[in-house]
């Protein structure tokens, strides 16, 4: 059985913390957005899944979702990267709703995404998505978020909380 002393213990925590900084630090240098996806007009698809909740004869009914949105990049400002929405779908227990337009904004300092884009339902109704979610970056060029969003529809409002994914 080996015994390991205090000054050995301290060596080997401090050779594994300089081998994670050597190899955290160069990986986190190259996961920084290339300059193409900062340009404005560099476009990315946030893809997301989950449910969505609805009251109904008040009961509380959940179903599968999911949505696909075409963002672009709109404009430079450094501290709120701004983005507009230029299309997407969003399928809610199969019914699909089309987004035609909307915009949006990174909140960094947050990490939040933050976003409101228009489209017609199924049957031709008006419809608006108003969306928040909450980042996190998973190593090269993927952010996750957690989102939570509104569907506002003239036969009512429905709750969507979904989990999404875009390169950048």
């Amino acid at each position: 059985m080996v015994t390991l002393t205090n000054k050995s213990k301290i060596l080997i925590v401090a050779l594994i913390v300089a081998a994670l900084i050597g190899v955290a630090v160069p990986a986190a240098v190259y996961a920084l957005p290339t300059s193409d996806s900062n340009l404005v007009g560099a476009s990315r698809t946030l893809v997301a899944k989950g449910v969505d909740r609805q009251v109904v004869d008040g009961q509380t009914v959940t179903v599968p979702a999911n949505f696909t949105l075409t963002l672009e990049r709109s404009g430079t400002n450094k501290t709120v990267p701004k983005f507009n929405v230029i299309g997407g779908s969003i399928v809610i227990n199969g019914a699909t709703y089309t987004i035609t337009s909307g915009n949006g904004g990174v909140v960094r300092s947050k990490h939040l995404i933050l976003l409101q884009a228009q489209g017609t339902g199924p049957d031709g109704q008006a419809v608006t998505l108003r969306l928040a979610g909450r980042y996190f970056w998973m190593g090269g060029h993927l952010f996750v978020a957690r989102i939570g969003a509104r569907l506002l529809t003239e036969n009512g409002n429905s709750t969507l909380l979904m989990r999404a994914a875009i390169r950048v």
